[in-house]
């Protein structure tokens, strides 16, 4: 719409001119264009040549019942027919194809148009032979009322004709490219298109260009020179900056490899970029509504494999472009490659040289894009290296809302998004997954092992057989192999970091217990490597620290019927201060939680803040075992709000040892907010609506407190009507509590809680009330009043 409102735009006398401007045979295929565009079901072929008796063009008309077929005579130029012999002189200041005289020229129309009805339409893509029962004349010229009607009257009544005017209107409606150039408009939308589609996201429906958000990129391995005339530009150099500005750096580097871990986006940011410039390079077009010999500058973005399929710069080039008219209307202003490391080892070295070739016989800079792998650190200085980052939080967030429409879903991921930031990598792709699942159980999980899963899968190479990328070993092998290292050489021996050497011997270890050659050895660490999972230098790590404890809990949940104690192992790893995420993790990947192993953490000895902290933290447990039985969610919510008065007073024990200030309403709010790390979840809601009831009608205080508790971690997911109605039902309950502290307590915590207006002044009323009749109560739970504050 957008292209068909600019060329509306257009004078109508240059749009009648552009047309005019072409040659014949350019016509012919613009006309089938036009014909395709009005009429998609119509089958449309060129027909011009010897063999054709006239007919430049035939339209299949086909249905259930028949199948008619449409001759159509293309001229251009202009024809009155007031003398004979005599021509106007033509508009058309490009090319002349009027030589004739005005009579001879009609009766070549005549001729030609004979011709055709005497002949069946034999079309390339139709078998049958089919009888011409219509004759369009189409006119790329002016077409005068009397030789309109000199024609009409010495030719049969089948005959259709279309002049420049209906050619106009036609083009602007069905094909407004030709106004801008149109078999290079027509590339350029074409690869736009390709590479919206092919990153499209099929829930949302939306583009590619609908959600990027532009990651940031750091120069590695940059020569640092401390001195003051180069210190400044070396330091703005390693500097972070917008990836969409590595072509501006192209052109000096040349040589550009950009590196990236699996799942930051490589492939959908070099997509985005080819986009913007396919877009700017039509934006040209469209600004210049005319044609024009000057070559348009594009990028060319393949997949690094493609290059091992091409031998020269010029196949590669037609191949690309498609044929050779349209090659010569471009210029290539960057190649990029991407995926280096998505082919095997031994052709990458072809590839780089390949491409340097080509990079110089063409006269372009490159990109080149791969993971981090051992070939890249010995490529030489002319190689300029960048790595695409991991977003930062604020990019994460702008990416899911660009992602997801619906406001509670989104106001879901938010605030679950800040608080999982720090357990999962903010690159694209968990950020995909994460998404995935928000869209279909409209929160986010406290248990993300769902989603490590899937991110795992993906990078130890599940799909990629499906893109036709060799893989030696399957996924399971990998995910196996690395949880052992992770429980054997890191929980067992209890440290985060493993020395080379003694990883060395665990890897010969475990090659031998499988009888793996040296050579499937090396293979091996090289697709492990690859996978981006971990670090392996002079201290080998897992590169992020919920990865280490993902894998671990894998080992123990493939080898849980070797354990003799199996609930005993893990209610001690979930109270280790260290290793307590592998329970939650393994949990995760049973999907459910046992009566047995639920009540031997909840009679876990101690009194300590982080036992107390873990038995809070039960509702995570609870949504990480989601397939359990109600009543285990139910008694469970129970056992783990027990403890929101414990560790509030654990707290204030802290406070009091510190002879802090601190007011001791600051202790709730801290417990509010831990609450909501638990029981945050529309997953519980509906158990937690229910004992929030019998709670309160308990009338115990320490009942009260804790569903207040509930109340705030599940306030986002009731309705106005339930809210209002449980404000009633705390109001109700408060009264009958004789402590004052408590209900002062309560109360505020409420005031903090509701969002209602009146509900809030109906509340602050009874503070009020209640701050008058007990003053002391509210000096020991608020701040000290200071001058000049309300």
């Amino acid at each position: 719409m957008d292209l068909k409102n600019r060329a509306a735009s257009l004078p109508k006398d240059l749009r009648r001119q552009i047309i005019m401007d072409h040659s014949e045979l350019d016509l012919h295929k613009l006309l089938k264009e036009l014909f395709q565009s009005m009429e998609p079901n119509y089958t449309v072929e060129i027909t011009h040549g010897p063999r054709e008796f006239g007919k430049d063009l035939v339209i299949v008309k086909t249905d259930e019942f028949a199948q008619e077929a449409i001759a159509v005579v293309v001229k251009v130029g202009n024809i009155k027919g007031t003398t004979f012999g005599d021509v106007d002189d033509l508009k058309d200041r490009a090319n002349k194809p009027l030589s004739k005289t005005a009579a001879k020229r009609l009766a070549e129309i005549k001729s030609q148009i004979e011709q055709v009805r005497g002949h069946s339409a034999e079309m390339r893509s139709i078998i049958e032979d089919l009888p011409i029962s219509k004759v369009f004349v189409v006119l790329a010229g002016e077409f005068s009322n009397q030789a309109r009607r000199r024609l009409k009257k010495e030719i049969s009544k089948e005959i259709e004709i279309f002049d420049i005017d209906w050619l106009v209107d036609k083009f602007t409606e069905f094909y407004p490219q030709i106004f801008f150039q149109g078999r290079v408009l027509d590339f350029l939308q074409k690869k736009t298109n390709e590479l919206e589609e092919k990153h499209r996201r099929a829930k949302s429906g939306k583009n590619l260009s609908e959600y990027f958000v532009d990651p940031l990129v750091k120069p590695i391995n940059a020569l640092l020179e401390f001195n003051a005339d180069t210190l400044k530009t070396v330091l703005k150099k390693r500097k972070k900056l917008p990836f969409l500005r590595l072509p501006e750096i192209s052109k000096k580097a040349r040589r550009l490899i950009l590196l990236g871990d699996p799942g930051t986006g490589k492939t959908g940011a070099m997509a985005k970029l080819a986009i913007d410039m396919y877009k700017r390079a039509s934006g040209n077009l469209l600004n210049s509504p005319s044609k024009s010999d000057q070559k348009i500058p594009v990028p060319v973005l393949v997949p690094a494999k493609k290059l091992l399929e091409t031998e020269s710069a010029e196949e590669f080039l037609t191949d690309y472009f498609g044929s050779e008219e349209t090659k010569i209307r471009f210029q290539v202003d960057l190649i990029m490659v991407d995926g280096l490391d998505e082919i095997e080892s031994a052709n990458r070295r072809d590839v780089i040289d390949k491409l340097d070739r080509f990079s110089e016989e063409i006269g372009s800079p490159y990109i080149l894009t791969s993971r981090k792998i051992d070939i890249l650190n010995t490529l030489s200085e002319k190689y300029e290296k960048y790595e695409l980052l991991p977003f930062e939080f604020s990019q994460a967030l702008k990416l899911v809302t660009k992602l997801i429409s619906d406001k509670k879903v989104l106001a879901a991921l938010e605030e679950s998004l800040e608080k999982i930031q720090t357990q999962i990598l903010l690159v694209p792709l968990s950020l995909m997954l994460l998404v995935e699942l928000v869209e279909e159980h409209k929160e986010v999980p406290a248990s993300i092992t769902e989603l490590y899963d899937r991110f795992f899968d993906m990078s130890l190479g599940r799909e990629d057989r499906e893109r036709g990328i060799q893989v030696l070993f399957d996924y399971l092998i990998k995910k196996r192999f690395l949880g052992v290292l992770a429980y054997r050489e890191f929980k067992e021996k209890h440290r985060l970091e493993v020395p080379n050497a003694d990883f060395q011997e665990f890897l010969g270890s475990y090659a031998e217990q499988y009888g793996w050659s040296q050579k499937k050895l090396s293979d091996f660490v090289r697709e492990i490597e690859r996978a981006g999972i971990l670090n392996l230098r002079k201290e080998v790590i897992f590169k992020h620290r919920s990865f280490l404890d993902y894998f671990a809990a894998f080992d123990v949940y493939e080898n849980r019927e070797d354990f003799e104690d199996l609930n005993g192992l893990i209610v001690d790893t979930y109270f280790d201060d260290l290793w307590g995420e592998i329970a939650f993790f393994y949990i995760g990947l049973r999907r459910k939680i046992t009566p047995d192993l639920l009540e031997r953490i909840y009679a876990h000895p101690s009194e300590e803040l982080t036992t107390n902290l873990c038995k809070l933290f039960g509702g995570r447990l609870l949504q990480a075992g989601w397939h359990s039985p109600t009543q285990q969610h139910v008694d469970g919510i129970r056992n783990a709000i027990g403890y929101a008065t414990k560790v509030r007073e654990n707290f204030r024990a802290i406070m009091d040892s510190l002879e802090s200030n601190v007011p001791d309403i600051v202790n709730d709010f801290v417990v509010l907010s831990l609450s909501n790390l638990s029981f945050n979840s529309s997953f519980l809601a509906p158990h937690i609506k229910d004992i929030f009831q019998q709670m309160v009608a308990s009338g115990s205080a320490d009942d009260i407190y804790g569903a207040v508790v509930l109340f705030w971690s599940i306030y986002r997911f009731l309705k106005p009507e339930e809210v209002k109605e449980n404000i009633d039902v705390l109001l109700d309950a408060l009264s009958g509590l004789p402590d004052t502290k408590e209900q002062a307590r309560i109360l505020l915590l409420m005031t903090l809680i509701e969002q209602d207006k009146e509900t809030r002044k109906l509340i602050k009323r009874k503070v009020r009330r209640l701050s008058k009749k007990s003053p002391e109560v509210f000096k020991a739970l608020l701040p000290a009043k200071r001058k000049g504050f309300r």
